[in-house]
């Protein structure tokens, strides 16, 4: 092989081997931590699998999540939780502020580190204060009377169905004609749904332990 042939080939495989580096780096992007889980996330590149394309049009910019990636494993169950997903949270109509101190509660209750950091923005945006936020996080179960002055009656009665219903199960009537008071029947089914999509979403991540949070406790907000 001549020199000029030599070099031709020794600049292909820089360009080739940049080519994969850029490659792995955009696939790296495509979660929310270089973490790993107790399975192997599946990111199929855009335009290559229609489930994994769906789930992207409800993420912000269209970038997968760790979370994605866990259950692209089973592409069925990615399919069947994104749409129970978007309805909870794009097609829910109690108020955004319940809905966010539900999924908040249910992440400090069950320590799901995870769940917390993806929505404690989501909460803020929401209208929930720091001390909101520091109320949901650190009120001990079934004390949510406690923080009512903080909470707001809506809030508290939402506070105290959501831990009765993650750590007990069995909500008591009081505690949900509390609640109900609040919500119409359209609303009040939301609300319950919500709680008990998130407390799986919750044991999902846990268990897999997704982007190595199993360890981590929920933050203080600040």
């Amino acid at each position: 092989m001549n020199l000029p042939s030599l070099l031709a080939l020794v600049l292909s495989l820089f360009v080739y081997r940049g080519s994969l580096v850029g490659a792995r780096v955009i696939a790296l992007q495509e979660r929310d931590d270089n973490l790993p889980a107790r399975v192997p996330y599946v990111f199929p590149p855009p335009g290559t699998n229609e489930i994994a394309d769906d789930i992207r049009k409800r993420r912000v910019n269209g970038t997968l999540l760790a979370l994605d990636g866990a259950l692209l494993n089973a592409p069925l169950v990615a399919q069947s939780w994104n749409g129970v997903a978007d309805v909870i949270r794009n097609q829910n109509s109690i108020p955004g502020t319940m809905r966010e101190l539900i999924i908040l509660r249910i992440a400090a209750l069950n320590n799901a580190a995870y769940e917390w950091i993806q929505h404690e923005p989501v909460g803020r945006s929401e209208g929930l204060t720091t001390e909101q936020l520091k109320a949901i996080r650190s009120t001990p179960v079934f004390a949510g009377q406690e923080v009512k002055k903080t909470l707001g009656p809506e809030l508290t009665a939402a506070l105290d169905f959501c831990d009765w219903s993650t750590k007990s199960v069995d909500v008591p009537i009081r505690v949900f004609k509390n609640l109900r008071g609040f919500l119409n029947d359209t609303q009040i089914v939301e609300a319950t749904a919500t709680t008990g999509f998130y407390n799986f979403v919750s044991r999902f991540v846990e268990a897999l332990d997704v982007d190595g949070k199993v360890d981590t406790l929920v933050p203080n907000p600040e």
